[in-house]
């Protein structure tokens, strides 16, 4: 995209357009349903933004004209920001301030950055039964990985995992799988029964070779997306270590990390059933959430859009915790983030990021609306108090 375009697309945004302007942008959107799509994320982050200034009430104007005056690096920054949304992150309780490298550092970030932590893409692989371990790149489309014609776990067109061509009375011995998918990658599966997974970073899915008796069972670690095959004779489970959701067909998103506190349900559509290993269980509607921490479980209403805007590629943060957010970075970009200071954890925050953009645009806002700072030592990073 040049220029010119990120040029009129912001100020089409922000409605500062003239006429002729107006014409020509409008030409382009018309060039493409891509072209389209990429106004629309404008729009939609614009929106968002406009949401997070009146709940916050960060001096974001100010803020800007600051960084503006502090050199060529921070004018990147924000034309970075404004002309790509890229990003937009806002501190929920914090001023404005910047914190300026020296050469030395702000050369070490650099080479950090440039080698090391950079948004991965579609990386996943797949375990067998007999432990087999097979290496599913981003580069994979049209290729078989196990089996003949008539039975089949190949990578589609659109780089999509898909099992195929199993019949019941072919399955004397049912297999399980395991997708594993690792810090920095992302992939999507598509079950024997038709049901659609996407499966988040540092995430796993031990899945059976086919669905027998009246349970479509799959055993989740980490986050996934389900968009369930309705089959009114089996019901589907996603069992994680500390609980379970059982459904008919329906789409939810579970996230059960082990690092985390909370296993996490969000209801789209449909109806699922989360039950703690004791048996005490609730039944969500569409627009709730269930956590589950220890032996009881809360139930919320949320923005289903929010909770599950990884699928749609990028990250979407509602005045969590700074510890939190570091935890979903960290997965996503693989890169190692400690605190050195207990209370700096409770920074909260609430933005958006886009998943395939570099990690230092994201530091950088973060910097630039908040008092702490990020610091490279050795294959780490260091997030301290300035």
């Amino acid at each position: 995209m040049d220029e010119r375009i990120e040029e009129l697309l912001i100020k089409r945004v922000d409605g500062e357009l003239s006429f002729e302007e107006e014409r020509e942008i409008q030409l382009w959107i018309e060039e493409s349903v891509e072209h389209e799509r990429v106004y629309r994320e404008f729009e939609t982050v614009r929106k968002h933004l406009d949401v997070m200034r009146v709940e916050f009430h960060p001096d974001v104007q100010e803020c800007l004209q600051i960084i503006k005056k502090r050199g060529k690096k921070r004018v990147r920054l924000i034309a970075t920001w404004m002309r790509y949304v890229a990003l937009w992150i806002l501190g929920a309780s914090v001023g404005g301030y910047l914190f300026w490298w020296n050469l030395e550092d702000e050369e070490k970030m650099y080479r950090f950055f440039a080698e090391g932590a950079v948004p991965r893409n579609e990386r996943a692989y797949l375990v067998t039964a007999g432990g087999e371990k097979i290496v599913i790149d981003e580069g994979m489309r049209d290729t078989v990985l196990l089996g003949s014609e008539e039975k089949i776990v190949r990578i589609d067109s659109d780089k999509v995992l898909r099992y195929e061509g199993y019949k019941i009375d072919e399955v004397k011995e049912n297999k399980m799988y395991e997708l594993v998918i690792p810090r920095g990658g992302e992939y999507r599966v598509v079950l024997e029964d038709g049901t659609i997974v996407w499966l988040n970073s540092a995430s796993s899915l031990k899945i059976p070779e086919r669905f027998i008796g009246e349970e479509r069972q799959v055993y989740l670690t980490g986050e996934a997306y389900f968009k369930v095959k309705r089959d009114s004779l089996r019901s589907f489970c996603v069992v994680t270590e500390r609980a379970k959701v059982q459904v008919l067909g329906t789409e939810f998103n579970v996230s059960a990390y082990g690092d985390d506190r909370d296993v996490v349900t969000t209801l789209v559509n449909g109806m699922v059933r989360v039950e703690l290993q004791k048996g005490e269980f609730v039944e969500l509607k569409p627009g709730e959430q269930a956590r589950t921490a220890g032996e009881d479980i809360e139930v919320r209403k949320v923005d289903v859009a929010f909770e599950t805007s990884w699928i749609t590629g990028k990250y979407s943060f509602d005045n969590v915790r700074l510890e939190e957010l570091v935890r979903q970075v960290s997965r996503w970009y693989d890169v190692n983030i400690s605190f050195e200071e207990e209370a700096l954890k409770e920074v909260r925050f609430s933005g958006a990021v886009l998943k395939f953009r570099p990690l230092e645009d994201l530091i950088e806002m973060i910097e630039a609306t908040s008092f702490v700072q990020f610091r490279v030592k050795d294959n780490s990073i260091i997030i301290s108090k300035r």
